[in-house]
């Protein structure tokens, strides 16, 4: 063989050889290519899921958060609503506890007034004087009455006492007549004039009994023919005893 052919042999063989290893250095590098992108792509799908999953989780750690401040709001409207509902329900029973007291006391004071119904005391009284052997009411024993009387318009419950009297001028049993006679004169004056009820007046004529003064002296049995008239009211609770029965009426006055 000659050195030119065989120089160009060797070349032949030699290109033969590079483009042999050049196409298999391509197919290699087209492989790795392919074999990244394989198992790149399954990493992005990878972290793409994980991308969502982590936003669902904030979705959910948000929706929580929402929820539990949503609750604690709740919780503390509902804390604040029992406190008002328990300062009110307070309230309210020491309102009760207050009308339960003053129902008591009204309890009390009404047993007392029942108890002292019946323990009369004097609230007013007059003396209305007569002349001698007389049971005629004059105008200024009529005026002391109508006193009286208006006095009386204002009370509920009361009841007046009206006793007769004479001095010891006389046969007794005459003087006892004329003292029931002065206190009828009185008790007819306050049930016609002054519109009374009958039932509210108890009389009685007691003669010569129960001088106001002696019968030794003019002046004495002047004061001696008389009609006590002394009106009597039920003592109250806590009301002080009248004065007004123990003191000495002066004579034609209203006293209280």
């Amino acid at each position: 063989m000659q050195p030119n052919i065989l120089r160009s042999y060797k070349l032949l063989v030699l290109g033969l050889g590079v483009l042999v290893i050049a196409t298999a250095g391509c197919a290699t590098k087209k492989y790795v290519q392919n074999s990244v992108q394989e198992g790149v792509q399954p990493l992005q799908v990878g972290l793409k899921n994980e991308d969502q999953k982590t936003a669902q989780n904030a979705q959910q750690i948000r929706d929580v958060d929402r929820r539990a401040e949503s609750g604690i709001a709740d919780a503390q409207n509902a804390a604040s609503q029992a406190n008002q509902a328990a300062t009110t329900a307070d309230q309210h029973a020491q309102a009760a506890h207050q009308v339960a007291e003053q129902g008591l006391t009204a309890a009390n004071t009404a047993q007392d007034m029942v108890n002292n119904i019946d323990n009369y005391q004097a609230s007013q009284h007059t003396t209305v004087l007569f002349r001698l052997d007389q049971s005629v009411l004059t105008t200024s024993d009529k005026q002391n009455l109508d006193q009286l009387i208006q006095q009386v318009k204002g009370l509920k419950h009361y009841a007046i006492q009206v006793q007769g009297y004479t001095d010891t001028t006389g046969p007794k049993q005459l003087n006892l007549r004329l003292s029931e006679q002065r206190a009828q004169a009185v008790v007819r004056y306050l049930t016609l004039n002054g519109e009374i009820p009958l039932v509210k007046i108890y009389s009685l004529g007691y003669g010569e009994a129960t001088p106001a003064q002696s019968n030794r002296t003019r002046k004495g049995r002047q004061q001696n023919r008389r009609v006590d008239v002394t009106v009597m009211v039920p003592q109250m609770p806590g009301q002080p005893t009248s004065q007004s029965a123990q003191a000495e009426p002066s004579p034609g006055a209203v006293t209280q």
